[in-house]
């Protein structure tokens, strides 16, 4: 007389599906943001890199150009990241200008962009974009398309006749959100993340509206 099989029986036991390269190449840039902010650029070797992200060293060629500047490689693809999660924030709110602007500034301080361990690696890009010309480059490439993008925000304002040019008024916004930002990572009690947001709203009000 057959017996029922006991359950799981004659089934072969499920294989552990591999990371695709998208997710191993998220999880390596995110293990040199975080060997960044802790150790610095001359700290945050590949073979460091690796052994926080849990992989060989020797899978680095696998999923960056370069496996000898991944910092470049990492500053490049923040550089994407910030600015796709910025326009993914602020455009879909372009029938109400101002409340666009807003989700701006809430996107910019959102813990993806103001954490720590991100403001710090920041820092060392900018040390690199001092005495780096290939550094110089990607900075300057986002610069220029964050500002872009500032100022398309700003061309949908019912803009009032002002002093300053717009040119100028949207570059001292920048310093206001810029200064408020480092100021959120030096010390996020004495300048709160909701007090830092309500100044850059206040900012682009006085600059450019009532």
């Amino acid at each position: 007389m057959a017996t029922n099989p006991a359950p799981g029986a004659g089934v072969a036991p499920a294989r552990r599906r591999r990371a695709s390269p998208l997710v191993r190449r998220a999880d390596l840039l995110a293990a040199t943001v975080s060997c960044l902010a802790r150790l610095g650029a001359r700290g945050t070797t590949g073979r460091e890199i690796c052994r926080q992200a849990g992989v060989s060293h020797g899978l680095l060629r696998h999923y960056f150009r370069n496996p000898d500047n991944l910092l470049l490689e990492t500053y490049e693809q923040l550089c994407e990241d910030m600015l796709a999660q910025l326009e993914a924030a602020a455009l879909p709110f372009g029938a109400d200008p101002w409340e666009a602007l807003h989700r701006y500034f809430v996107a910019v301080f959102s813990d993806d962009w103001a954490s720590p361990e991100i403001i710090g690696a920041w820092m060392v890009f900018w040390q690199q974009a001092r005495s780096r010309a290939d550094f110089a480059a990607v900075s300057d490439s986002f610069n220029l398309r964050q500002r872009i993008l500032l100022e398309r925000l700003v061309s949908d304002l019912p803009l009032r006749s002002a002093a300053l040019p717009v040119a100028d008024a949207i570059a001292l916004l920048s310093a206001v959100l810029d200064g408020l930002w480092i100021e959120y990572y030096l010390s996020d009690k004495r300048t709160p993340l909701a007090r830092c947001i309500a100044l850059c709203d206040a900012a682009a009000r006085r600059l450019f509206g009532a």
